[in-house]
């Protein structure tokens, strides 16, 4: 990428505002709100960053702008370059210490990844080349993405460590995909591409804990295959070296989805799991499990939850993991409470018919690329759990469903993979974060709805919050004129709105209270 970067330490450098924890920024010529978040130490919000196009330099270069904030939106620092405008910001992500941007230039065919500490001071920078049929393959994958807030995911942040970054890769035939691991502490990163001759490749990013990264990797054995296996690959966070590569089958066919770090610092595997023989991508799962690994790749526990025996004590549930009215479920995120019991925080998923893709195949004759069955993502649930990992409570919360169309053909993905779609593909889920205070006695789970009643029609920001043994519930209402609204958390007890008005060119920001 063709650097012409010069960083400003200028603490008013645009038009802006601030008051009693308000602010307003003016000439924003195009923002993403997901490139802005809360820098966070540890479970507490100790400021803010904005990122976005703050004016066009000429037709062929954007002037970029960082804004840091403390965390009543007292301005910091503003840092500003300038870049070609055939460079796109994709993602952005903090690791408790410092700041990354991922740049894209389709025209120089390059990924940079820069690093900006905190206070704003860019610290390094990592670019990857990329070839003509990675670019394709991305284009097909990754960076197919047609809509304004542009749900890429595939940045990670390791905390105080680095960042990890996952995207699909073209490798002489394979079908596959690189993890690169970028430090913030010294220049230093190494890359990771299963490649085995013909194959494809899936793979997701579980987490990282005690100095390894967690992967979990389907394995096609060409383009055409339906039934892969199912892996769990452990890397050196040091050297990316390949610690272990096991089969996720041990008593059961299991599918890992994500990986939770528990207040002792033990990092649980969550999943869904199968029949030993069956499809994973396809077949319907058996309920859900917990797996712990050790560094050589050893499962050190091993707990299985069914859906109708375990989870049926609590809420009426089919042995094939529906729940009546609220689908099946997707689980985002464990956190253990003071008195060592665990709440794990899911959403709800189902089928249903499309119109639009009824009407595409009609009018297409049966070819066309919409699925005629659309997913529906339901309610909140949270589930509890006694420290085995027994089931001792679920609880849904009903919010309003919201409608994804698939493409043609992934109406036959298993409900597990749709929920790993919905999440990673689509970004179609309400939730947004969970906070903690420091004695973990106190949990707020945070989520975006939309009402269609009489008295109020728009957006909300719900939460669901638990102290000491009970929950509470508080929405606030967020409808405006703005052309896009984010909430980000603030200090425990409220939270930050961010509305785009896009033909005035404003970001408005401020906190509201929560009950």
């Amino acid at each position: 990428m063709k650097k012409t970067i010069a960083a400003i330490i200028a603490v008013i450098a645009l038009v802006y505002t601030v008051n009693a924890q308000k602010m307003s920024i003016e000439n924003v010529y195009k923002i993403t709100l997901r490139n802005s978040a809360a820098i966070k130490q540890g479970t507490q919000v100790k400021g803010y960053y904005f990122f976005y196009v703050s004016d066009k330099v000429n037709k062929s270069t954007n002037e970029y702008t960082l804004r840091i904030t403390d965390n009543n939106l007292g301005v910091l620092k503003d840092v500003k370059f300038s870049d070609s405008k055939h460079v796109s910001v994709l993602e952005s992500s903090f690791n408790g210490s410092d700041l990354v941007f991922l740049f894209y230039n389709d025209d120089e065919r390059t990924l940079e990844y820069k690093i900006y500490g905190a206070e704003g001071n860019e610290k390094f920078s990592y670019v990857r080349k990329l070839s003509k049929k990675d670019k394709a393959y991305m284009e097909t994958t990754y960076l197919a993405v047609d809509d304004e807030e542009n749900t890429y995911k595939g940045l990670y942040p390791v905390q105080g460590a680095g960042f990890i970054s996952n995207t699909p890769s073209r490798e002489d035939k394979d079908y596959t995909f690189e993890i690169d691991y970028f430090s913030t502490g010294q220049k230093k990163q190494w890359s990771y591409i299963p490649t085995e001759g013909g194959k494809k490749f899936m793979g997701d990013y579980l987490g990282s804990n005690n100095g390894i990264v967690y992967l979990e990797v389907l394995k096609y054995s060409g383009m055409l295959d339906q039934k892969p296996t199912s892996d769990l690959v452990g890397l050196s966070l040091e050297t990316g070296k390949q610690l272990f590569d096991i089969a996720t089958d041990s008593k059961y066919r299991f599918y890992p989805s994500t990986l939770s770090t528990l207040n002792d610092g033990k990092a649980f595997i969550f999943g869904e799991f199968f029949d030993p023989n069956s499809n994973i991508i396809k077949d319907k799962s058996k309920g859900f499990a917990f797996w712990e690994v050790d560094n050589s790749g050893k499962i050190t526990f091993e707990k299985y939850c069914s859906w109708d025996n375990d989870l049926g004590k609590y809420l009426n549930v089919s042995s094939k993991g529906k729940i009546e009215d609220f689908g099946y479920m997707y689980l985002h995120k464990m956190v253990q409470v003071a008195d060592g019991s665990m709440y794990a925080i899911g959403e709800g998923y189902k089928k249903a018919a499309s119109a639009l893709g009824i009407a595409s195949k009609a009018i297409s004759m049966g070819r066309g690329n919409i699925s005629a069955v659309k997913i529906k993502v339901t309610d909140m649930i949270l589930i509890k759990f006694d420290k085995d990992f027994n089931v001792a409570d679920a609880k849904i919360y009903e919010k309003n469903s919201n409608s994804i169309e698939l493409p043609s053909g992934g109406a036959y993905a298993s409900t597990a993979m749709l929920g790993k779609l919905i999440k990673y593909s689509f970004g179609g889920f309400d939730y947004d974060y969970t906070q903690q205070n420091n004695d973990n006695t106190s949990f707020t789970v945070c989520y975006s709805d939309y009402e269609r009643g009489k008295d109020y029609k728009g957006s909300t920001f719900n939460s669901i919050t638990y102290n000491d043994g009970k929950f509470s519930t508080d929405r606030i209402g967020t409808k405006s004129k703005a052309s896009r609204s984010s909430v980000l958390p603030g200090k425990q007890g409220q939270v930050l709105l961010l509305d785009y008005y896009k033909k005035d060119k404003k970001l408005d920001i401020h906190f509201e209270k929560l009950n």
